[in-house]
């Protein structure tokens, strides 16, 4: 994933190996990109994918190697970052049970209450509680996927349903999301047959 600020001023690259998001200032009136700053993350976490909170005051970053998010408070006005948490979104007994394990995407529900990541190895999507105030998550769940390998999940525009893309079982699988505890449902009957899909993506 790279990607710009809610108000475009600043560029956004996840470094997997330097474990830190790269921030570049942006002109839009020649267009160019200058280097701005980092924001140092977890050491050995792998930065994969991040995404800002709603009312654009916090970051979640996803850490691909070390499968959790950590949160950054963001100053829009300097482009800059304050490192404040990061949580885990599978406990160490879990990840231990599988020999490869990876995180592949991150999402933050429309309403802003609501963070999901994907869980490749354990099959799994975990749902957080956002804090609106201090941008803190806590795990609320850790739902399998009813597929292998989730490379992508999405929520349709409207945050109602949740998709899971399997890569190696060919499948997307279609989940309710309740919209006030974020709390995801498997649909009965819902998987599709689709080879290896990778991304998923709504047409708004």
């Amino acid at each position: 994933w790279t990607g710009y600020s809610p108000d475009g001023k600043f560029a956004f690259v996840p470094d997997l190996g330097l474990d830190k998001i790269v921030i570049y200032k942006v002109n839009a009136s020649r267009p160019s990109i200058t280097a701005h700053g980092s924001a140092e993350s977890l050491a050995g976490g792998g930065p994969r994918h991040m995404r800002f909170s709603v009312d654009g005051k916090f970051i979640y970053l996803l850490n691909e190697l070390s499968l959790s998010v950590t949160t950054f408070q963001y100053d829009a006005k300097k482009g800059t970052t304050k490192r404040l948490t990061t949580t885990p979104a599978l406990s160490e007994s879990t990840k231990s049970e599988e020999e490869f394990n990876s995180s592949s995407e991150i999402l933050v529900h429309p309403n802003g209450n609501f963070v999901y990541s994907a869980n490749r190895g354990d099959d799994t999507v975990t749902a957080y509680q956002a804090n609106r105030s201090t941008g803190r998550l806590t795990v609320t769940e850790v739902e399998p996927v009813r597929g292998a390998f989730p490379r992508n999940i999405n929520l349709e525009p409207g945050g109602k349903w949740l998709l899971a893309a399997g890569q190696h079982s060919n499948t997307v699988a279609v989940f309710a999301v309740d919209q006030s505890t974020g709390k995801i449902t498997y649909q009965l009957d819902s998987v599709v047959n689709v080879p290896s899909p990778i991304c998923i993506l709504f047409n708004e």
